[in-house]
């Protein structure tokens, strides 16, 4: 397996950080090759690879003539794991001619041969012709590109576009919960608008502003336009992640830098326009992938405790390795509500997303999946004790679920558990820079085994 020199810089921090695990890695595509003779002789071979086009590639005929006793005419069959979903390739006994079958997946709606079979066939005079018009066929076939890209959604733990923890889709429904939840209660003593003074119940962030005399006037009109100062993020999201697979469990490392600005409302600091733009490098056994996105919300405070934060949001991803890619449209709101308990506050989160994918054209090539769900996603987030303010530290505890509906996919169901320490700095009362480090564990029950992933979240607002 190649990876990238990215990959090898990271892997060896998350081995040395305890997030391996003892499982045996698979590839992302497999290949069991048997080629018969004409005398009934049978030879078999194994072979592993993490791109798409290099397995392809293993079926051509030079190929074959290096590893087998091949002249050319040989039957071989291939049963093709293509990154979860089972796949069956064939050539018969003297015939030029080359079949190919996808388990689950209607590659052939028309059912153009007429024998009621899921498979195509192409014949173009030589078994290398062949294999290029099946090449050509899964680039430009729409038809077939589509139930493909969907299916591995379904059935595929590690596709890029959705159905996992480091998909495309998934990242974004976790952006538009952190933007409206935990980056509206985290820092909570010191920025939100949910954690309260003990002397006059009103955020700590304005109370040194709120119930001065006027004799503080000038201090107070300082404090008030430094609370309305926009704000920059930036940070680092690395995640390992195994995906339990019947032939060997998959291994991703994934890493975000997620850049946003906040602009604060003159009339209302706590009402906020937030961008984003989260930009995404995973590797899966070698097989990279690309992700950019970018998104909109406005928070609206209903109260001091409770504010709404509506969001839209679009994304692409894109693998050559995993023969994927695709783009996505969000739309969201969440509810983000806090209750003062003694030296803690308790924060709740509430959030529906509507997540659809988007055709997007790399080359000549036209991806577009079919998905479409509705996401509901529930957390908590506890901070305190408050006696951590004085030395500007803050404790975080937190958990999320998120229930994915709709259109089928490989996880619809997430758990994530995590601890966050933050150091805060103020002027005047008031917080002008924060940094966080968090560690979250994460667990996702898939259709054909379990997915957990480990997170390190590295974040600075300033």
């Amino acid at each position: 397996m190649k990876r990238s020199i990215l990959a090898w810089r990271v892997a060896p921090l998350l081995l040395a950080a305890g997030w391996a695990t003892g499982v045996s890695a698979r590839d992302p595509y497999v290949l069991d090759i048997a080629v018969t003779n004409g005398q009934g002789g049978t030879e078999t071979g194994t072979f592993g690879y993490s791109s798409i086009d290099e397995a392809i590639d293993r079926f051509d005929t030079s190929q074959l003539a290096r590893d087998f006793n091949y002249g050319g005419f040989e039957q071989v069959d291939v049963d093709f794991d293509l990154r979860g979903i089972g796949a069956v390739l064939r050539f018969n006994q003297d015939a030029t001619g080359l079949t190919f079958f996808i388990n689950d997946v209607n590659i052939d709606p028309s059912d153009a041969d007429g024998d009621g079979t899921n498979k195509v066939s192409f014949d173009g005079g030589s078994r290398e012709a062949s294999i290029q018009l099946l090449k050509e066929f899964l680039k430009n076939n729409k038809s077939a590109l589509r139930e493909l890209l969907t299916a591995f959604a379904r059935f595929s733990p590690i596709d890029p576009l959705a159905g996992n923890p480091d998909s495309l889709f998934s990242r974004r429904m976790r952006d538009d919960f952190s933007y409206g939840f935990t980056n509206k209660v985290s820092q909570i003593w010191g920025c939100g608008t949910s954690a309260f003074n003990t002397t006059n119940d009103a955020p700590i962030q304005v109370a040194a502003v709120g119930g001065v005399s006027d004799i503080f006037a000038d201090a107070q009109a300082r404090a008030a336009a430094l609370q309305a100062q926009n704000e920059m993020g930036i940070g680092l999201l690395a995640s390992s992640t195994t995906a339990k697979s019947a032939g060997g469990d998959y291994a991703t490392i994934g890493l975000v830098v997620p850049l946003s600005y906040t602009a604060k409302l003159d009339s209302d600091p706590r009402k906020k326009i937030r961008f984003d733009l989260p930009i995404t490098y995973t590797d899966t056994e070698g097989a990279v992938s690309y992700s950019l996105g970018a998104g909109l919300a406005y928070t609206h405070p209903l109260a001091d405790e409770w504010s709404l934060t509506p969001a839209i949001g679009v994304g692409a991803t894109g693998s050559e390795d995993l023969g994927s890619g695709g783009g996505l449209s969000a739309l969201s709101l969440t509810s983000a509500y806090t209750w003062r308990l003694d030296s803690f506050a308790l924060s709740m989160g509430n959030s529906v997303g509507r997540y659809e994918a988007l055709g997007l054209k790399f080359g000549d090539v036209e991806a577009e999946a079919d998905i479409s769900n509705t996401v509901f996603t529930n957390g908590f987030l506890l901070t305190g004790p408050n006696s951590l303010i004085a030395k500007n530290l803050v404790v975080e505890y937190s958990f999320v679920d998120t229930r994915i509906t709709g259109d089928e996919v490989y996880a619809d169901a997430y758990d994530e558990i995590g601890i966050a320490l933050g150091h805060i700095n103020t002027t005047m009362g008031v917080i002008d820079s924060y940094t966080k480090v968090g560690l979250s564990y994460l667990i996702a029950d898939g259709a054909a085994g379990d997915i957990s992933s480990l997170r390190l979240n590295l974040s600075a607002r300033f």
